[in-house]
């Protein structure tokens, strides 16, 4: 066991020996320690070595990037849906107030590419100018781009997960594509997809349901997975 010494002032030290005196504790040492239990019980655990920082655990996993995809998980949730010759985003909102303005949920960057966001705007927001930056010329190199991204918050230890999961559209090339991105940086390219609040449920109804068709029952279809939210965003993106 790990001997600490400690100096302690003189009026709380006749304070100890009272306790010590009157209660059910044989030494000062055993008082301190149960106030130290009782302390660390109250508390909860103390973070370990790899819940501090970007490092996998012994069982596998990375905490750090489990927190991300919680929070990203947190944002209003969100459908991107294929069809032919191209793919819708649908982004639920949030109706403002008379002093607020609302806050766009999918960007469009170009023409050919727009990206629904969920989770923390701010991370999203680095995301969507390090697409900008990067000015990619394929779908390809646009994931590429992200995955750069999301793989250099992960390991730098000055720098933190993104809280941000993606939905992309992406004409650029041929065809338009859908591609998923989650905070640790893994990309998935689906026919439908779900991000944010609820995704599990607005998943399993994609899987369900989904039929390749037209932009406007694609359209239909999204919403319908949202439960007909009062208050969203659609943009389309076409070959």
């Amino acid at each position: 066991m790990t001997e600490i010494r400690t100096v302690i002032p003189e009026d709380i030290d006749v304070y100890l020996d009272s306790l010590v005196r009157t209660g059910p504790f044989a030494s000062k040492a055993e008082l301190v320690r149960a106030a130290l239990v009782a302390f660390v019980s109250t508390a909860g655990p103390m973070p370990r070595d790899f819940d501090r920082e970007n490092i996998v655990a012994p069982d596998g996993r990375i905490y750090q990037l489990e927190y991300a995809r919680e929070g990203s998980m947190r944002g209003s949730p969100g459908v991107g849906v294929a069809y032919n010759g191209g793919a819708v985003l649908v982004g639920t909102t949030s109706l403002p107030s008379k002093l607020e303005r609302k806050i766009e949920k999918i960007k469009r960057l170009g023409h050919r590419v727009a990206m629904l966001i969920s989770g923390i705007v701010s991370d999203a927001r680095m995301l969507e100018n390090h697409v900008r930056r990067a000015d990619p010329k394929t779908t390809d190199e646009l994931a590429e781009r992200l995955v750069e991204f999301y793989w250099e918050h992960t390991i730098d230890r000055r720098k933190r997960p993104l809280c941000a999961a993606l939905l992309v559209a992406s004409a650029l090339g041929d065809g338009v594509r859908l591609l998923q991105f989650d905070p640790s940086g893994a990309v998935v390219e689906a026919n439908a997809a779900a991000i944010g609040q609820d995704n599990k449920r607005v998943t399993e109804f994609l899987e369900k349901r989904y039929r390749r068709g037209s932009a406007e029952a694609a359209e239909r279809f999204a919403l319908e997975a949202l439960g007909k939210p009062e208050s969203y965003e659609i943009v389309h993106v076409t070959s």
